[in-house]
């Protein structure tokens, strides 16, 4: 499932086959503050907490509070969660699909990430920058870091 990142910076796109690592990842990147449109029919919404409400919301669809599900997701869920995470991508779907089949022609994996480091430079316009804490996230994942994975998101202009 491909999901838009609402969010009011750039425009973003994330996927992933789990709607709980899709919830896990939402609540990583934006701590509450960004929502994950889906952009495939089927799709579940998760949506914005800017004013609390994640842990009935996750009782509601997982059966657990946030904490529960995320201590979950990153226990039994990882590899996914990391792997969705790297698929952030900057741009709408159709950039998505731009960007992705220009990778496709790129074999050598240190090119690989030049590509996405220079599509992702070439698009960022927000000091925000989401894919950067996104991949972040993901290298922690990945050297199986266990101190804090998340890279805290800047406050936006909402209180509480």
């Amino acid at each position: 499932m491909i999901y838009e990142i609402i969010n009011p910076s750039d425009a973003y796109t994330i996927e992933t086959q789990d709607f709980d690592v899709a919830a896990v990842a939402c609540l990583m990147l934006g701590t509450g503050q960004y929502a994950f449109k889906p952009l495939e029919d089927g799709g579940q919404e998760v949506p914005l907490f800017l004013f609390g409400g994640h842990d009935v919301w996750c009782q509601e669809h997982f059966s657990m509070s946030a904490d529960d599900l995320v201590g979950t997701v990153l226990t039994k869920k990882r590899d996914s969660l990391a792997a969705c995470l790297e698929s952030c991508i900057i741009g709408r779907l159709a950039d998505r699909q731009a960007y992705l089949a220009g990778l496709e022609l790129i074999d050598n994996p240190a090119k690989r990430e030049k590509w996405r480091a220079r599509w992702h430079d070439d698009r960022r316009s927000s000091m925000n920058d989401i894919g950067g804490r996104a991949y972040k996230m993901a290298a922690k994942l990945r050297a199986h870091q266990s101190t804090a994975v998340c890279e805290p998101a800047p406050q936006q202009v909402f209180t509480r």
